[in-house]
């Protein structure tokens, strides 16, 4: 999947951009693993805490603490501030609580949203995982990277 992501991309003159917090770089680090991926890869932020989503994204944080970082509006905010940033045609956020403890009163531990911005739309996904922490990280990744292929378009 990671290669015909990667032709489509580079095929068609797009390019990508990743902004990330539960996935915490394992993301970017999937999506680069084939050579070639500066043709189409604009680059990753991660931003595992509030205050840093706050500080480097321009994402308010009084509306972060009102929703919750795990939410559809933080995912959002996240992918929309990261476009603006690298002006990439394709945009995937992950946000999640990967357990096992809480990360607020308002998410579950768990939870997860994508959001994926294509050059013609915006879907954001909502997923409840089970597993231990580090198989809801890689579900995330997997989950991101399946919404990327089933979304690629010209």
């Amino acid at each position: 999947m990671i290669n015909e992501i990667q032709d489509f991309l580079i095929e068609n003159n797009k390019t990508l951009s990743v902004c990330e917090s539960i996935t915490g770089g394992a993301l970017s680090s999937k999506l680069i693993s084939k050579a070639g991926s500066s043709n189409f890869f604009q680059g990753s932020v991660v931003v595992y805490n509030d205050e840093i989503k706050s500080k480097i994204l321009g994402i308010d944080i009084n509306k972060i603490k009102e929703v919750s970082a795990v939410s559809e509006w933080t995912a959002y905010e996240m992918a929309k501030s990261t476009k603006k940033i690298f002006r990439s045609d394709y945009v995937i956020s992950t946000t999640g609580n990967a357990g096992p403890e809480k990360y607020d009163e308002i998410s579950k531990t768990g939870q997860v949203f994508i959001t994926l911005i294509t050059p013609n739309k915006s879907i954001t996904k909502e997923y409840f995982l089970d597993g231990d922490r580090l198989e809801n990280i890689k579900k995330t990744v997997d989950f991101s990277i399946n919404l990327l292929h089933k979304n690629l378009s010209i």
